[in-house]
């Protein structure tokens, strides 16, 4: 009897280990024909141009697979693109650049071979609004060649013509009176700007005219004789001949006023009583 139970064991354990051998072996007969058919993905490449409807080539215009974002390229020279690596079969591309209207191309890539699309795309014309330079001061201001370069280094005092015209200033030398730092002061007949740092310089120069005053680059004539000479200003015929009430307000694009030498940015003649340059319209 004994003998018989452990024949009908021996023979469960025998048929046991043949399930799981065979399962095993099943399973492993299984994978190969999985990975062969994942493997067995074909690809291909796409490439063309992309023209306007008059014939000229765009260059920068985005293209992409609708279906996978990640493919995609730009054209360059000539209008020419090219994608690899895509995978065989039906794709919807797309073409878009700002000016143009979006176009989607359906297309069929052919295993391992390139498959060609011309593109024509017609214009979209976008009208932007009129863009104004904004000055430190926070107003909205056309300001003269380099004025704002040098407003954006926080040296120096800034005057704009918006300024100006809420100031409803009668004379020039009126503005300055709306200016920190400077004084206005009568100087036998003239109104002269003087800077507030005192009339005499750190070299015992007497400030007593006021400050230096250019416009458009150059010294004025009749207003005062300066510490130090101008050197090196552009020559401009145009600029006035007489003191600041020569000038009109109304005629004034912007002002920059530099209280001494050391203030003065390196590019700009400089004076060490401060120096005024006047900007005309």
């Amino acid at each position: 009897m004994r003998e018989r139970v452990r024949s009908v064991i021996a023979a469960l354990v025998f048929s046991t280990a043949t399930l799981v051998i065979g399962g095993t072996r099943a399973s492993a007969q299984t994978n190969p024909e999985h990975t062969e058919h994942v493997t067995n993905v074909s690809w291909g490449a796409i490439d063309g141009s992309v023209r306007d409807v008059n014939g000229a080539s765009l260059r920068g215009v985005e293209i992409i697979s609708v279906d996978n974002s990640q493919i995609g390229t730009r054209s360059g020279a000539g209008g020419a693109f090219r994608i690899d690596s895509i995978s065989a079969g039906p794709h919807l591309i797309r073409f878009r650049r700002l000016g143009v209207l979006p176009l989607t191309v359906s297309v069929v890539v052919d295993p391992n071979a390139t498959t060609s699309i011309d593109a024509v795309v017609e214009p979209f014309p976008i009208t932007l609004s009129g863009i104004t330079i904004q000055a430190v001061s926070g107003e909205l201001v056309h300001l003269p060649p380099g004025v704002a370069d040098r407003m954006r280094t926080g040296i120096g005092t800034y005057v704009t013509a918006e300024q100006i015209e809420k100031f409803h200033a009668v004379n020039t030398t009126d503005i300055f009176r709306h200016v920190a730092g400077v004084s206005v002061v009568k100087v036998g007949n003239e109104t002269v700007v003087r800077s507030a740092r005192g009339v005499q310089t750190i070299n015992g120069n007497a400030c007593t005219s006021g400050m230096a005053v250019a416009v458009d680059g150059v010294l004025l004539d009749g207003a005062f004789a300066p510490p130090m000479p101008f050197t090196g200003a552009p020559a401009n015929l145009a600029a006035a001949t007489g003191g600041l009430e020569s000038i009109s307000p109304q005629d004034i694009a912007a002002i920059e006023i530099y209280k001494d030498g050391a203030e003065t940015p390196a590019n700009l003649t400089d004076s060490e009583c401060g120096v005024i340059y006047v900007w005309t319209r």
